[in-house]
């Protein structure tokens, strides 16, 4: 959109001045709709995708989370304007907002027409005009954030391109739905064919690059993933909800028989995401090898089987899909390897090829004027492949099967360290468990909004980042626990294990912080542990007032980093929105609702594996048969300590382990930069 510029003249006098203020109130540019922006990006990146434009990576990166860039766009507003000059008149107003250089007639208003004058003022904490315009003193993080023309393609490369080159940035996409621009959230939601996996870096990739797969796949007789995973999260939900009504055995028992159901679909749904939709699709998304003498040995394996083979139409893109493949093949199946192969060389070739043969092929299951080539049968696939390069689709998944046997039986390779992975989710996607897929699980994967804010966070904290993670320290802790009153035991358990573990931390325990003191812990904290209902900090974060931005959260409550969608087309949003809004790092917590004592262990475990402490016993070791009462019994024996684990990712992957409930393990993400934290005991 054009810069709005209302000034051609000097001078001004009051009668002019009013028209100003009367064509300013009616053509200040407002921001985009983020259902509408999102859902345009994503079918102009589909349309860029079909047509081998390589712009498709930009317009996907614009399709995520755009309501959270207006969030960034209003409180940046609201703080340039009302802390540089909380008396701020009407004709700075106006300059502020126009960028004007004339000079303006200083003659008030007369009194009728002084509604004018409100209105910029309350512009100036409610408008996101001065957004569309450009700064020069703006940092390029920040401009970023904003919509505009310096929203490009060559902008996202040169982000990709500065940012460490430690991390792997994977996006999820769910494919363009025109039933999203006229229908709410909970109508369309799983109705999802197809998602895209963009790679905007890793080992072997220079440029964006996306593959479209299939999704919600349905089994014979069972509920559509989507459906499934949804109504599960909501039975999920009924079922600890009415758990403080149970008052008998009966009731008890068939309580827990509930809960047992439920983990169980929750392992149905992993099941299903890991054999049946994603398969070998998850090598796209784990990290960059520690040891990159690894990766060299992943080009010349595959690059050797092209050489030997003949496979010499190969595309760069289908090269680049096999290093990935075979890069994660020790902890794939052989029949998820073999099926991944298949589309590889079937499906992600010269799409222009495989027209010019498909027009020879007579098949009244597949269209001609086919817009992606998984649209088109495996005859069809495998009868173009045998033209193009003249043996058959069996040959080619031989040949690849037999590098990724090689790679299964190097050693080096099952036991290998991977750098941080940021998966970007769409909205529509971020209430699956990606982190608990058996091939990501042991890696650190953190999530984030979208590249705009990965950006914006690590150029708020570039000083801090080393290798790829943001270095903290445990120093200064404070929590909350049990603000509520109503959680006794939970309050008994944390409580002992805070006394034990972090001595030295300082908080509140069953009563709810003074006024702007929760927001002081914020702001002076290197790590905030809440421990109670929801995500305990939704009442200060919003506004203007997280200014440190260096805290890493653990919030424990029921669906404490969940996106929660409101009424209508509304986006969903989440307390850890504002908190990155305000620079904060990272934020730990829950998708879904979770039971106080299995989470209280995933907590616990989690803190004393990367916290380093001066309790004379390691954590694991104390006896915890009357947790719950408050006690842990240290007389027990002396084992070697385990040293903190220093990467807070790898931490959580292990403090999954803690609990025996899936829906309990599954539930816990980190959101925000990888951090490690450095203190030594």
């Amino acid at each position: 959109m054009e810069d709005f510029d209302i000034f051609d003249e000097n001078e001004f006098e009051p009668p002019v001045y009013k028209k100003i203020l009367n064509e300013f109130m009616e053509s200040m540019p407002p921001m985009p709709c983020s259902a509408n922006y999102q859902s345009g990006r994503r079918l102009n990146g589909e349309e860029c995708l079909v047509e081998n434009k390589e712009d498709y990576g930009f317009n996907f990166s614009e399709s995520v989370s755009a309501a959270v860039r207006s969030l960034a766009v209003y409180r940046d507003d609201q703080q340039n304007v009302t802390s540089a000059d909380p008396g701020i008149d009407a004709l700075k107003l106006m300059h502020l907002f126009t960028k004007s250089s004339h000079k303006i007639s200083p003659t008030p208003l007369k009194k009728e027409d002084k509604y004018l004058e409100d209105f910029l003022k309350d512009v100036a904490c409610e408008s996101h005009v001065s957004s569309m315009k450009d700064d020069p003193d703006m940092p390029f993080h920040k401009k970023y954030i904003r919509f505009g023309t310096h929203n490009n393609v060559k902008n996202l490369l040169m982000i990709l391109d500065e940012l460490p080159k430690e991390w792997t940035i994977i996006q999820l996409t769910s494919r363009y739905n025109p039933e999203e621009n006229v229908k709410p959230f909970d109508e369309f939601k799983t109705d999802i064919s197809s998602i895209f996996i963009t790679m905007f870096t890793n080992h072997y990739v220079d440029k964006p690059m996306s593959v479209l797969i299939p999704a919600n796949i349905t089994k014979e007789g069972e509920k559509p993933l989507f459906k499934e995973l949804y109504s599960l999260l909501d039975d999920n939900y009924k079922t600890i909800e009415s758990a403080q009504y149970l008052n008998n055995k009966r009731l008890i028992k068939n309580y827990w028989s509930q809960r047992d159901d439920i983990d169980l679909r929750m392992k149905g749904v992993l099941n299903m995401m890991d054999k049946e939709w994603l398969g070998g699709w998850c090598s796209l998304l784990t990290g960059k090898l520690v040891d990159s003498k690894l990766k060299n040995k992943i080009i010349h394996y595959v690059d050797s089987a092209i050489s030997d083979w003949g496979f010499i139409k190969l595309t760069t893109k289908q090269k680049i899909l096999l290093y990935n493949l075979m890069d994660c093949s020790p902890v794939l199946s052989s029949q998820q390897i073999k099926s991944c192969i298949r589309q590889i060389l079937t499906e992600h070739g010269d799409t222009e090829e495989l027209r010019t043969f498909k027009r020879d092929i007579k098949c009244l299951d597949c269209d001609s004027d086919f817009r992606f080539s998984s649209e088109l049968c495996l005859n069809c696939l495998s009868k173009c492949f045998e033209e193009i390069h003249k043996f058959s689709v069996v040959d080619g998944i031989k040949a690849f099967s037999q590098v990724a046997m090689k790679i299964k039986d190097d050693l080096d390779f099952r036991e290998a360290r991977r750098h941080p992975v940021i998966l970007i989710v769409d909205e529509l996607l971020d209430s699956f468990p990606w982190e608990s897929l058996p091939a990501l699980n042991p890696h650190p994967i953190t999530r984030m909004e979208n590249i705009h804010f990965l950006y914006y966070l690590y150029k708020t904290h570039e000083d801090s980042i080393v290798d790829g993670y943001f270095l903290t320290k445990s120093e200064v802790g404070r929590y909350v626990i049990n603000p509520d009153k109503d959680l006794q035991r939970m309050q008994l358990r944390m409580q002992s294990f805070i006394e034990f573990w972090c001595g030295d931390w300082k908080g509140r325990i069953a009563e709810p912080p003074a006024p702007g003191e929760l927001l002081e812990y914020l702001n002076a904290a290197d790590i905030f542990l809440y421990c109670g209902h929801g995500d305990g900090v939704g009442a200060v974060c919003s506004g203007s007032g997280v200014c440190r931005g260096r805290c890493v959260c653990v919030l424990s409550g029921c669906g404490s980093v969940r996106l929660s969608g409101a009424s209508g087309r509304a986006p969903p949003a989440a307390p850890h929105q504002h908190l990155h809004v305000a620079g904060c790092p990272c934020v730990v917590g829950m998708l879904w609702e979770v039971t106080d004592l299995e989470v209280d262990k995933v907590v616990s475990t989690l803190v004393a594996l990367s916290v380093s402490s001066k309790a004379p016993l390691d954590w694991k070791c104390v006896g915890k048969a009357k947790w719950s009462q408050g006690e842990i019994d240290t007389n027990v024996e002396q084992k070697p300590r385990s040293p903190p684990e220093q990467n807070l990712l790898l931490a959580i992957s292990k403090a999954r382990q803690a609990t025996n409930y899936l829906m309990i393990s599954t539930s816990i993400v980190s959101r925000g930069l990888p951090v490690k934290i450095i203190d030594t005991p």
